[in-house]
């Protein structure tokens, strides 16, 4: 089939309860001696009360078919990219699969579906697979879709954390939020998305993992920050560059560049490392809105769409360049023109909120 993979509709779902920074450190048990908004960038996040992981992501679901052209009998594959899978209170479920749960409460019965955990990657992972059924014909539209409540992991370091350097600190950045992408195929060429790669350097896997605490209820998040971003800094300016150009691009065509919203710090180190890599100052913008989200994981990209298509900042034909850094080390980057969905979605949702 001809065309590129686009997002024919987005929707986001962010809770109301705000946590500030300050706030957070003052309930951990032992606080650590450190000036954390300072140093992240992140003043405050958003704190799921009374919902789950698979809530979050049903409500995003249900907003993207709010504004689609497609509904839910229409969609051919539901997948699931979520990390967190606090799906009932103090539990982790697996089984069923998330994407089962979403599926049949969006109504979506046509739908093949599973899920796919792969980092703060996951959606893209899930953009990647859904892209090669849409370019064979097997299904004409799909759902990609994430429901990230973190907030277990960050009241689990509340309690853990012993001093200034624990490894949990990472856990004190993050933030809940949902997001589902409706996926279909393009009718011109240069529209949606020119090139998707994702590169796995499984041996850095040591510097962020989750495990089950051992002295609690539920799971820890472990990171090395210094290594991850040491590790991934070395690598990931080369694909940077490579997926520009192999889009036909050049750095000067780009109109934003969207980060993985781990911290305000980091991406704009990572802005730092690619000029120091091409010998000049990156000629575009990095849009990020981690400072009042903190990190929502998998669904950071689409959190940052949300606000900056609201708000008129991206608009038809904005060249944006995608790049996501996620534990494993998994390295992305994305190449993606706006068709007239920065319109559509202003439109549904009654211009800037």
């Amino acid at each position: 089939m001809t065309g590129n993979t686009r997002i024919e509709s987005l929707g986001v779902y962010i809770p109301q309860t705000v946590v500030t920074t300050a706030e957070l450190l003052d309930s951990c048990k032992h606080r650590p001696r450190l000036d954390l908004e300072r140093i992240t960038g992140i003043r405050e996040r958003r704190v799921a009360e009374g919902e789950h992981a698979v809530d979050l992501g049903i409500k995003a679901a249900e907003r993207a078919l709010d504004m689609s052209r497609y509904n839910a009998a229409d969609l051919g594959m539901v997948i699931c990219t979520s990390i967190s899978k606090y799906n009932r209170d103090q539990a982790v479920d697996f089984e069923p699969a998330t994407s089962v749960s979403i599926r049949r409460a969006i109504g979506a019965s046509n739908a093949i579906n599973f899920d796919i955990v792969n980092a703060c990657a996951g959606m893209f992972n899930g953009i990647l697979v859904m892209e090669s059924f849409l370019r064979s014909g097997a299904i004409t539209c799909g759902m990609v879709v994430s429901g990230e409540h973190n907030w277990p992991l960050t009241n689990s370091a509340t309690r853990e954390i012993r001093h200034t350097f624990d490894h949990q600190l990472a856990s004190l950045t993050l933030g809940d939020a949902g997001a589902a992408l409706i996926l279909d195929r393009t009718d011109d060429d240069r529209y949606g998305f020119h090139y998707l790669e994702m590169v796995t350097g499984a041996k850095h896997n040591q510097y962020c993992y989750s495990i089950p605490s051992q002295r609690g209820p539920g799971g820890i998040l472990v990171t090395n920050a210094v290594g991850l971003q040491r590790k991934g800094a070395e690598h990931f300016p080369q694909y940077l560059k490579k997926a520009v150009e192999r889009s036909g691009w050049s750095l000067d065509e780009v109109d934003f560049g969207i980060a993985h919203q781990a911290s305000v710090r980091v991406v704009k180190r990572g802005v730092k490392e690619v000029s120091k890599f091409i010998g000049e100052k990156v000629p575009h913008d990095y849009l990020y809105n981690c400072d009042v989200y903190g990190n929502t994981t998998t669904t950071s990209h689409s959190v940052v769409l949300d606000e900056f298509m609201r708000n008129g900042t991206i608009n038809r034909d904005h060249k944006i360049l995608f790049v996501s850094g996620a534990s494993g080390i998994v390295i992305t980057h994305a190449t993606y023109t706006m068709d007239d969905l920065p319109e559509r979605y202003r439109a549904h949702h009654g211009g800037e909120e």
